[in-house]
């Protein structure tokens, strides 16, 4: 959220910033990943970020997909745009490999 409110105040000719052109950006904290729900669409051409903002390292699997990658404390992945990774609209749902006993999922839903 406070990449998107610095954005959005942060152009110095005064202009806003479209949000849906902002990363679009699901935060791991603790055994949640925040703002990863199915009433929320990606345009496939946006920028996903996936960054842990939590105490434990976490995991990000996207189910049906190769994506299987480690989201060490503090870090974060960058998938310019998600059509390089994703190619088709639809929903993907993803989790946490090392969390799934805690339920620690989320749903990415795509749109053209």
């Amino acid at each position: 959220m406070a990449l998107l409110l610095l954005s959005l105040i942060g152009c110095g000719d005064g202009s806003t910033q479209d949000p849906s052109e902002l990363p679009y950006v699901v935060t791991a904290i603790d055994y949640h990943f925040h703002d990863a729900h199915p009433s929320l669409p990606i345009s496939l051409d946006r920028t996903l970020i996936f960054r842990n903002g939590g105490r434990n390292i976490h995991n990000v699997t996207i189910i049906g997909t190769d994506f299987n990658r480690d989201l060490p404390v503090e870090g974060e992945l960058v998938i310019e745009p998600v059509s390089s990774l994703l190619s088709d609209p639809g929903l993907y749902d993803f989790v946490c490999t090392y969390h799934q006993d805690r339920e620690m999922s989320g749903v990415l839903v795509l749109e053209d």
